[in-house]
């Protein structure tokens, strides 16, 4: 989902951090130790006046604990600034390196201590040195956020396009991630790339193969400094990349926008400002699916296993996104050409959910009529059909669709048998055909009489439907709640929706139509209780 949808793992800048955090600690748990030196120990405890006086006796100022750590190490890492001005005085090595790669430079940056970082620099400090999988100390001052730092680097030589090794991300993508929006400015000015590319990445498949776990979709990476704010729901960075002239439109492999990025991360608030930016709502994805539809997804997404509800902390709510959006001419019509990938069981997508499905019928299939009138007042067609002619109305009443219900925002739960009767009653005010039907031959009421919705098949014979419509299997809709040649979920047998089955009997003979004599469900139909 990708986190949602394809965000290429975490930036560099997290995955790197720990190291740096690991080296640190490891430092400290060293100084402890019985192999510390006195000179080292003295530049811990920050005694100014005993460094001098270790400096005088000609103390080794470039003595190595086994870890790699040095007096210059922990003068950066303490803040010492006066401290490594005496020590690089007195000959200290500015490259020194530990174990890890960490320079005293690197520290000084991760803290963003620019007077420090800049007497290191003078006397000699590589500006371009890496930790890890390839994070230049140009990364670590974007993490940081400290323009001073990144400026001090850049006028030393720093490679300011230079990409880590892991993910192929620059120091843009650092400062972008972090929301630090004046390093992305400096950045920028300083000859940063745009618009640069992080890696296309490859992974194999990786799906469990026990029942009820989840299939996970990997990202293919290929990203923007752009889509990693969005992503990140990083706004004042998406400001000022867009304002240094960073192509909103921009997709990744899949199709997908920074745009949507935001939307399916839950970062309703970022997504406004790009819209007004100038980012174009209708860019659809490998899948056929807009921003919009992403939104209406947003709405009423299904919680599983492993995926919770996401935190939504923005001020505009999944409602007011989708306004945004309609307000800023998102085509309320766009249609997907397959299923979105899916979030549990399966990784191609809802097949109810297929190739024709527009944004009202996302929301119909959970009962969302409050985003499902928002659509409709914007515009939605409710007479447009999947592929196989399945009507918006045939996908209101057979439910399957998750609602989140105020004060469970962590928890989605079933759309219910009123939530569907709400959404249908919206499409039969805009004039659906409700006796349309699908290449199975199937109606609203078949869906219904399925489903053991009795509410919705007494609303539906309300309103004139037919209700001896036969589908392709020749069953009518009393045949369907009566379990007759179906199956259930797995091949179990079908489920006998009796109330339903007498409900429709009833009104069968109402209207004159002939009806079966009462008989016990074929041989393989289990009858149960209507649910």
């Amino acid at each position: 989902m990708r986190a949602a949808r394809g965000a290429p793992g975490r930036t560099v800048s997290r995955a790197i951090l720990p190291a740096l955090i690991g080296a640190v600690a490891v430092v400290a748990s060293v100084g402890a130790a019985a192999n510390s030196t006195p000179l080292i120990d003295a530049v811990r405890g920050g005694s100014v006046e005993q460094v001098r006086a270790l400096l005088e006796q000609r103390a080794d100022v470039n003595a190595v604990l086994p870890d790699g750590t040095t007096a210059l190490h922990w003068a950066a890492h303490s803040d010492h600034d006066e401290v490594a001005r005496l020590l690089i005085a007195a000959g200290a090595d500015a490259n020194v390196a530990n174990r890890y790669g960490v320079t005293p430079l690197t520290l000084a940056a991760t803290s963003g201590n620019a007077a420090l970082a800049t007497v290191l620099l003078e006397a000699g400090a590589d500006p371009n040195a890496t930790v890890g999988e390839g994070e230049t100390i140009l990364m670590t001052a974007a993490r940081t956020g400290s323009v001073a730092i990144i400026e001090a680097l850049v006028a030393r030589g720093a490679e300011v396009n230079k990409a880590e090794e892991w993910q192929g991300q620059t120091a843009l993508v650092f400062a972008a991630a972090q929301n630090h929006a004046d390093a992305v400015k400096a950045l920028v000015e300083l000859g940063a790339d745009v618009d640069a590319r992080s890696k296309r990445l490859e992974f194999p498949d990786f799906v469990f193969q026990t029942a009820g776990m989840i299939y996970a979709v990997q990202p293919v990476g290929d990203w923007t400094p752009l889509m990693y704010a969005a992503r990140d729901g990083a706004i004042d960075a998406v400001r000022a990349l867009a304002d240094s002239g960073a192509d909103l439109n921009l997709v990744d492999p899949d199709g997908t926008t920074a745009l949507t990025l935001a939307i399916l991360n839950g970062h309703f608030d970022t997504a406004v400002e790009l819209l007004e930016m100038g980012a174009d709502p209708n860019v659809a994805d490998r899948n056929g699916m807009t921003s919009l539809y992403a939104a209406v997804d947003m709405h009423t997404i299904q919680t599983v296993w492993g995926r919770p509800m996401p935190l939504l902390e923005d001020e505009t709510d999944p409602v007011e996104m989708v306004q945004a959006l309609l307000a800023h001419a998102a085509d309320p019509d766009a249609q997907l050409r397959r299923p979105i990938i899916g979030r549990h069981t399966r990784n191609t997508g809802d097949p109810a959910l297929s190739e024709g499905t527009t944004a009202l019928a996302r929301a119909a299939k959970s009962g969302d009529a409050a985003l499902m009138k928002v659509l409709l007042d914007g515009g939605a067609n409710p007479h447009l059909t999947q592929v196989d002619l399945t009507t918006v109305a045939m996908i209101a009443v057979g439910g399957g669709g998750q609602r989140v219900y105020p004060g469970s925002a962590s928890v989605s739960t079933p759309a219910t048998e009123e939530d569907s009767l709400a959404a249908l009653a919206l499409v039969v005010e805009a004039g659906v055909d409700l006796d349309a039907f699908n290449v199975n031959g199937d109606t609203a009421i078949h869906r219904a009489a399925a489903r053991g919705a009795d509410s919705i098949v007494s609303y539906l014979a309300e309103r004139g439907v037919r209700l001896d419509t036969l589908d392709r299997r020749g069953r009518t809709p009393l045949d369907v709640a009566l379990g007759v040649g179906g199956s259930g979920r797995g091949g179990a047998s079908a489920q006998v929706r009796q109330s339903t089955a007498d409900l429709l009997r009833e009104l069968m003979q109402a209207r004159g139509l002939p009806v079966p004599a009462a008989a016990p469900p074929l041989a393989g139909v289990a009858a149960s209780a209507q649910p």
